[in-house]
């Protein structure tokens, strides 16, 4: 039964924090760095307090729960505020023409 919950808590965690922070970060993209800073650091202050938590009461499907809520919660913050999920922020963006001044003309 132990595994069984272990790997409902992780599949829950990263759920969660997947869903949650992609919407969290899409919802900040417009806003100031700062804000998605903030969030990144709750993310890690509930992660480290779950994990606190798990191994106080001795719940190893809690702390699993809260590590993969950690790291989907930053991922999907990051997703999130970049709204580009795959490739679109590897591709390079169009080179700028530029026209050089006349040397004739002042």
């Amino acid at each position: 039964m132990d595994v069984v919950l272990a790997v409902l808590g992780c599949v829950g965690g990263f759920t969660v924090g997947w869903l949650g922070g992609f919407r969290l970060g899409a919802l900040v993209s417009d806003k100031g760095a700062w804000l998605y800073w903030l969030l990144n650091l709750l993310a890690v202050v509930l992660g480290v307090a779950g994990d606190f938590l798990g191994f106080v009461l001795g719940q190893p499907w809690l702390w699993i729960a809260s590590i993969s809520l950690l790291i989907a919660t930053l991922t999907g913050l990051k997703y999130g505020r970049g709204k580009i999920a795959g490739r679109g922020s590897l591709d390079r963006p169009e080179p700028e023409v530029r026209e050089l001044p006349s040397v004739w003309e002042d």
